[in-house]
């Protein structure tokens, strides 16, 4: 029989494919189960028995041994350095102190012996006030520290050994080490003190569910690597395709050189894409790059997310703490669920619970960029061939420049001063209100229902993020919609048949963009039970009488809008210092005055002119040129700046103001400037140069600016920033003013963050 006869037959037979299949599914199901089973955590035990090696003491010093809780809620067990040979152990009660033992030999480098009993190793609920409980500390079967103490509860991840993650009255490491009796190094979270042994058996007992969902995932897996081989065997080999003689060569050519000019500008983009995300990622970890860690005020969408999962729309009083709205004896935020049904999988498969935020935060980041580069491209085409039909790619230094702006010069970059829970609705807000943005002006230019739908998507999960950026969205597919219902009735109009049918269909949209907005007024309803998103009278923050009648337990003032039309537009609100960072948020001279304005939170903001030049350039006078030059890009310009309006004016007339408020007229001004930058580069030489140079700049000042704030921001006024970071960035200062010859001046005190009430 000839081989090429013989060969299918081969194939058809061979046990390769199911053995390769199950290999696949095999080696899938133990990554699966190991991978779940590291963030398995059995019961600790209410007595730690460890082996401790202390390092030799810096006298002063204080160092981590087991942290439990979190920021303004914790218990920590330190040892505090005496002498170079002696220390003391101390119980750390948050806020109030605890006690300290008598001095002890520290013997550096010896492994000893440490019993210990805190009352938070079994506690995870809030105990009640004035609560106390045993406190056992013996080192050596000495006893060092005994008798009852005040204890805070703590989530079961809430548990740390030889780290300080949340700050306090100790550094953020212990020098020595930490073991088990049995030998494991043990160090960070409560997964590293136990084994793989102990964490496997915990899973397979504790989530049944979630070994056979891994399971099941394999098997599929095996299949599918099955099915792949046996195609890939069977099919025979086949001849190159050569392209007929007759082809149209001109054709060819010119998609061959689309296909190369799309490649080069999505490269381009990638790069500069990438290095904004590194230097955003650094900001956002401290330099560690650690993105999965637990926050202080991050853990709030977690607990929303696992409130979703049993039903409910309130949270523990951990979750939320002072910023919460009390209604019907139950805790609720007011910040929109979007981030926690984000979350929903997680909190399912109980991963990484409370330490999403840096994650997230990164994620809508980078959304952020690919939608404004997304905006460009439509925005070059519109401005180059006035329609989306023909390719055009844009010009590598509009991409550099916008992508720039973006990410180092504008509020997306300033929120990436610190994980929040208030910077992470306004980022999620911004980046779902981009890509809506995007799929309303493509709707715009070639209707068709998945522009639409995922404009409606995007709107309405910005607005249970951030409802200003939500309500843009919703308004620009409004603003679309009705352009495109008006532009068919003109159209039909003209041959005298009008288009019921049609409009009937934009009539729909547009009433689902209305539902869109006022679900935000419904989840309203269900959770405080008023349509008011904010009801101030059940605020914690406006427990205060006086503090709700000054602005008359309303959220919004039109008498403000003069106020924040100076804040947001008009005031140059920086001053310009030799030392570094040299451009600093707040200027030394006084505002003009607003007397009948009712603002309750007048934090530091700088005017978006001088916060973020470049932006606001291009969108304002960039996208004039844009509309005046390119006839293409009128119609969608006109229907953003009409759509920014309501959000706007909401915006002028909040009683709070403050520098991350900004971010909420980033979808706008990013995707007004992304029609500016194309128009731009549809001058003639030498204007484009010129216009080039003048962007160049602008951007400049625009990275200088938001990374000087940012870092200020960061390093010597924003709360719960780790007391590491903070050193680290006044050693820069230090090295930076010594470089120009320069001797920083005494740090004077700043004040907190004010976080109360912010909507």
């Amino acid at each position: 029989m000839p081989a090429s006869s013989a060969s299918p037959g081969r194939v058809a037979t061979s046990p390769l494919p199911a053995w390769c299949g199950l290999l696949v599914g095999v080696v899938a199901l133990a990554w699966l189960s190991l991978f779940a089973a590291r963030h398995a955590l059995p019961s600790l035990p209410p007595v730690l028995n460890l082996e401790l090696t202390f390092p030799p003491g810096e006298p002063g010093r204080v160092e981590p041994i087991v942290c439990t809780g979190m920021w303004g809620e914790g218990d920590l067990l330190l040892v505090h350095y005496l002498t170079p040979n002696t220390a003391e152990i101390r119980y750390d009660h948050w806020g109030h102190g605890g006690p300290a033992s008598a001095p002890f030999a520290l013997e550096p480098g010896t492994s000893r012996s440490l019993h210990v009993a805190l009352p938070a190793f079994t506690t995870f609920a809030k105990p009640s006030s004035g609560a106390r409980a045993p406190l056992v500390v013996s080192l050596d079967r000495r006893e060092l520290l005994g008798g009852d103490v005040p204890y805070h509860g703590r989530q079961p991840q809430q548990i740390f050994f030889g780290e300080n993650p949340f700050g306090g009255s100790a550094e953020r490491v212990f020098r020595g080490t930490i073991r088990r009796p049995q030998g494991n190094l043990v160090r960070g979270g409560p997964e590293s003190y136990f084994t793989a042994a102990e964490k496997l058996p915990a899973w397979l007992r504790t989530q049944p569910w979630q070994f056979a969902g891994a399971v099941l995932a394999s098997l599929v897996l095996a299949f599918g690597v099955s099915r792949w081989m046996r195609w890939r065997l069977a099919r025979p080999p086949t001849a190159r395709r050569s392209l007929p003689s007759t082809a149209p060569q001109p054709i060819i050519a010119r998609t061959s050189a689309e296909a190369r000019n799309r490649i080069r500008a999505w490269g381009w983009f990638g790069a500069c894409a990438l290095l904004a995300t590194f230097g955003y990622g650094w900001l956002i970890t401290f330099g560690s790059f650690k993105f999965v860690y637990p926050e202080i005020f991050g853990s709030f969408y977690d607990y929303q997310a696992l409130s979703f999962l049993h039903g409910r729309l309130d949270v523990p009083n951990q979750a939320i703490g002072g910023e919460a709205f009390e209604a019907h004896g139950k805790l609720y935020g007011y910040f929109g669920p979007t981030p926690a049904l984000l979350r929903l999988p997680f909190a399912y498969f109980d991963l990484w619970f409370g330490g999403l935020s840096r994650g997230f935060m990164l994620l809508y980041f980078v959304a952020s960029l690919l939608a404004a580069h997304l905006l460009l491209r439509d925005a070059t085409r519109l401005a180059r061939h006035g329609t989306l039909e023909r390719a055009a790619e844009p010009s590598r230094f509009a991409i550099a420049a916008l992508v720039a702006s973006v990410g180092w010069g504008s509020t997306l970059f300033f929120l990436g001063s610190r994980s929040l829970i208030f910077h992470e609705a306004i980022l999620a807000g911004i980046a779902f209100a981009l890509g809506s943005a995007w799929c309303s002006l493509r709707h715009l230019r070639t209707p068709a229902p998945r522009w639409w739908i995922g404009a409606l998507i995007g709107g309405v999960l910005s607005l249970h993020c951030r409802p200003p950026t939500g309500l843009f969205a919703l308004t620009l597919l409004g603003c679309v919609v009705v352009a495109l219902a008006g532009r068919d009735w003109l159209r039909a109009r003209s041959v005298g048949n009008p288009p019921y049918g049609t409009l009937w269909r934009h009539a729909a949209v547009g009433l689902l963009c209305v539902a869109g907005q006022l679900s935000l007024n419904g989840l309203a309803y269900l959770k405080f039970g008023t349509f008011d998103p904010a009801p101030l009278k059940i605020s914690r923050p406006y427990v205060n009488p006086q503090r709700l009648a000054h602005i008359d337990g309303k959220s919004f003032h039109l008498v403000n809008v003069p106020f924040n039309v100076d804040t947001y537009v008009l005031r140059p609100n920086f001053r310009v210092e030799p030392h570094f960072p040299w451009i600093y948020l707040g200027s030394n001279r006084p505002r003009r005055d607003f007397p009948r304005a009712k603002i309750d939170l007048p934090d530091h903001t700088l005017a978006m002119p001088y916060a973020m030049p470049s932006l606001f350039a291009l969108a304002t006078l960039g996208s004039m040129l844009a509309a005046i030059r390119r006839p293409g890009t009128r119609l969608s310009l006109a229907l953003l700046w009409i759509a920014v309006l309501p959000m706007t004016l909401a915006l002028f007339a909040a009683i709070a103001t403050a520098q991350r408020y900004t971010g909420d007229f980033c979808p706008f001004l990013i995707g007004a400037a992304a029609f500016g930058l194309a128009g731009i580069e549809e001058l003639v030489r030498p204007w484009r140069g010129i216009a080039r140079g003048a962007i160049t700049l602008l951007t400049l000042a625009s990275i200088a600016v938001t990374v000087a704030i940012t870092v200020h921001y960061q390093g010597d006024y924003l709360w719960g920033v780790p007391e590491e970071a903070r050193a680290r960035y006044q050693a820069w200062r230090q090295r930076v003013d010594a470089f120009f010859g320069l001797q920083l001046p005494p740090a004077k005190p700043s004040a907190p963050m004010q976080t109360g009430g912010d909507r």
